[in-house]
């Protein structure tokens, strides 16, 4: 069941309806069969796998806050289960290919046998298994585990973050389950309008862009730098109200239930560094990445070196978590390199007096903003090509390297050739307006990102919703694809 789908539709307002009706004693459980119903309309096996993988992290838990002298190996026995199941459905593949790659250099040319079934990726697992590794960490440093197993089962499989999050801490989310509280209009009117901001995301914005990028990026041949350039910027835009999008759906589903989850984006795209980039944009597995890997690594403790030694292997492991190919695995470690050099950077230009009023100037922030969005498009080309050797070559055309195709481009296959969309020739002007007013909104609320409408225009929230609503039925595609982040 998607969000962007008309069962969702139909699904939601049932469960939030039935959730208010419900006595608060059986919420709990309420929540935890729509949100099995909700996973297994899917495929139903795969229930059974969340079902197994809670319960055996239930389990592990207490073990770990009990035992004395085998906690560690509780929590290594834990994180390996996790680990191994995650690794079993994303990346038996991969490895298997790459094995076979390096056989393939010697001389006898032995090759693993395939593998004799299909293996599936099952719809949230590197999320609901990022969750399960963060509650076992944490009851080995001291926190106490979940007592109640329903309400751990519903930690971990939550409809509206169980597909592509944000990752939850159990600590936020477990003690929410414990406060009876009646639906208030803020609760509900923040709820819809988080719902409706992620579908006009989603559907008129990344939809619309889906075309062009889909179209360049299976001809990477045939393109000019221009066009690469154009492919990788509409992409950057796809993929951030895509994602967005989804969380923004996500956050007011669980308002409408009563419920906070975190943050994933606030704004940005309007970064001044790479550093900051990454602290903005998918927040939530950013600060799971700091919080149990980086820093379990010895984080920045041992000096610069060490610090962007660790900073290069953890942002190389989330690229291989996003994706089980290598050009996932080049696009993590092309930001894992330039995280340290703009701590560089930093350093050195500190220490430079006579350019510190340029660094602090308007024109100055202007142009980093606008340096770090090429950085990260530029890493983006690795990201959404189909291989590494695409992703090369594309990087070479952004950067003039390549000669461009000889003869003329076919018409369909440049940026300007996209005519499936509608709403194609306004995104230019409807993307300035979104971004302009989310900016404006932030500077008004204090937070990045947090609200997309600001509250001391509030009066105007009906005309707001309406023209929204309005836009989705108007502009929306026959056919809308599912959320690009339900693949990884």
């Amino acid at each position: 069941m998607l969000f962007n789908s008309a069962a969702y539709l139909v699904f939601l307002p049932i469960v939030v309806a039935l959730y208010w009706l419900c006595p608060f004693k059986f919420r709990t459980v309420l929540l935890l069969v729509a949100s099995y119903v909700f996973y297994m309309t899917w495929n139903t096996g795969f229930g059974l796998l969340m079902f197994g993988l809670t319960l055996a992290n239930f389990v592990i838990g207490n073990f770990i806050s009990k035992s004395v002298d085998r906690r560690k190996v509780w929590l290594i026995g834990g994180i390996v289960l996790n680990l191994v199941t995650l690794g079993f459905f994303k990346y038996t593949y991969f490895t298997r290919n790459a094995v076979n790659g390096m056989l393939g250099l010697f001389p006898n040319n032995y090759q693993l046998p395939a593998i004799p079934f299909d293996i599936i990726l099952p719809l949230g697992i590197s999320f609901f298994v990022f969750e399960f590794i963060h509650y076992l960490s944490d009851v080995y440093k001291g926190h106490k585990p979940v007592k109640s197993f329903l309400e751990f089962a519903l930690f971990a499989s939550f409809f509206p973050t169980q597909i592509a999050g944000p990752i939850k801490r159990f600590q936020d989310f477990i003690p929410q389950l414990h406060k009876p509280l009646q639906i208030t209009v803020s609760d509900f009117d923040e709820g819809i309008e988080l719902i409706l901001f992620g579908l006009f995301k989603k559907v008129l914005f990344a939809d619309s862009m889906a075309p062009v990028v889909n179209r360049c990026f299976a001809h990477p041949d045939l393109l000019t730098s221009a066009d690469v350039w154009l492919a990788v910027w509409a992409f950057a835009f796809q993929i951030y109200f895509d994602f967005s999008g989804y969380t923004d759906i996500a956050r007011g589903s669980a308002r409408l239930l009563g419920f906070k989850v975190p943050i994933n984006f606030q704004l940005p795209l309007m970064s001044r560094n790479v550093t900051e980039l990454w602290r903005r944009w998918h927040i939530s597995l950013s600060t799971w990445l700091r919080d149990y890997l980086f820093i379990p690594l010895g984080g920045s403790k041992h000096g610069s070196l060490f610090s962007a030694r660790n900073i290069f292997i953890t942002m190389t492991l989330g690229g291989l978590w996003h994706g089980a190919d290598f050009n996932f695995v080049a696009w993590g470690a092309f930001n894992g390199l330039l995280i340290p050099l703009h701590k560089v950077w930093t350093d050195t230009s500190s220490k430079i007096g006579f350019i510190q009023p340029l660094l602090k100037s308007s024109a100055w922030n202007v142009f980093s903003i606008f340096l770090t969005f090429q950085a990260f498009c530029f890493g983006l080309l690795l990201f959404r090509a189909s291989s590494v050797a695409n992703g090369i070559l594309l990087c070479g055309k952004a950067l003039f390297l390549s000669p461009s195709p000889a003869g003329c481009l076919p018409w369909d296959v440049t940026v300007t050739g996209v005519t499936t969309s509608v709403m194609f020739p306004l995104l230019p002007v409807m993307l300035t307006i979104v971004m302009l007013g989310q900016l404006i909104s932030s500077r008004l609320t204090g937070t990045p990102g947090i609200m997309p409408f600001p509250k001391l225009l509030r009066p105007l929230r009906p005309v707001y919703l309406a023209t929204i609503a309005c836009l989705l039925m108007v502009f929306s595609p026959d056919i809308t694809p599912q959320f690009f982040y339900f693949q990884f």
